[in-house]
């Protein structure tokens, strides 16, 4: 890989210091998108929940009226 720079001044610890910059960057940048991913995670999940227990209450509601029905008709 040659470098960038034409200069005379040896620039070779610059360009380390550079990579292992970016490198820490890159790692905490992964780190904060993993915790985006379980926290968008978690909001479907909490939405996931949420239907199911209302669709839970109205087939509960729904049966509880089947059964009186039921009742009624006999």
């Amino acid at each position: 890989m040659g470098r960038d720079n034409s200069s005379s001044i040896d620039s070779g610890n610059g360009h380390k210091l550079a990579y292992l910059a970016g490198q820490q960057k890159k790692a905490v940048h992964g780190a904060f998108q993993a915790k985006q991913n379980v926290h968008d995670e978690q909001v479907v999940n909490a939405n996931k929940v949420a239907h199911l227990s209302s669709a839970k209450a109205k087939a509960k509601k729904k049966a509880k009226l089947a059964k009186a029905s039921r009742k009624r008709n006999k």
